[in-house]
């Protein structure tokens, strides 16, 4: 079973009838509905329910002009000529500066370690239009990264902000024993 928490992202929905994708948004006003609307960060999963999870988390704060502006296919397609046809919402205006972002992802990672199986895995895409790949990955506990592919191609990244792709493998935590009992 395979999750996509991709907070609207258009590229991942071509397999929207596919029964072993769930896809999971909080945004009610998006064009293309979702599976089902929950916060990444608090699933109604059970615990190891997914083999799969694929994450493109907002990648910048405090942005005033996202998805709202363009409600609509046909205003979207006049303001980004040859951008798409849907319009996208990449989920800016939901945290006001970098703190409130990079909590978010951090505890979106833990309930991913939570609903994802032991030897899942978990798709990272991330552009730097606001924080450094490294600083996102440092947020990423318990998580072994397999790979990072760097994309070049100028529909998939943000004027010269660099774009990637992470794959990452879940790693058991430890249990520490904190009492002689």
């Amino acid at each position: 079973m395979i999750l996509d928490a991709t907070a609207g992202n258009r590229t991942m929905w071509k397999t929207k009838n596919d029964k072993d994708i769930i896809y999971l948004d909080i945004e009610k006003k998006l064009e293309i509905k979702p599976t089902i609307y929950t916060d990444n960060t608090n699933t109604p999963f059970l615990p190891e329910a997914f083999d799969t999870i694929v994450y493109d988390p907002p990648h910048m704060y405090g942005d005033k002009s996202s998805y709202y502006v363009h409600p609509d296919s046909k205003s979207f397609k006049e303001k980004w000529q040859g951008y798409g046809e849907i319009p996208r919402y990449y989920g800016g205006d939901k945290y006001k500066n970098q703190m409130e972002l990079i909590v978010h992802i951090y505890k979106a990672q833990k309930e991913f370690h939570r609903i994802i199986k032991d030897d899942g895995l978990l798709w990272l895409k991330w552009n730097e239009t606001c924080i450094s790949l490294n600083r996102v990955l440092r947020l990423f506990e318990n998580w072994f990264i397999m790979l990072v592919l760097p994309i070049k191609s100028p529909t998939q990244t943000a004027g010269t902000k660099k774009t990637y792709w992470i794959c990452l493998k879940k790693e058991k935590v430890k249990v520490v024993r904190t009492t002689l009992l």
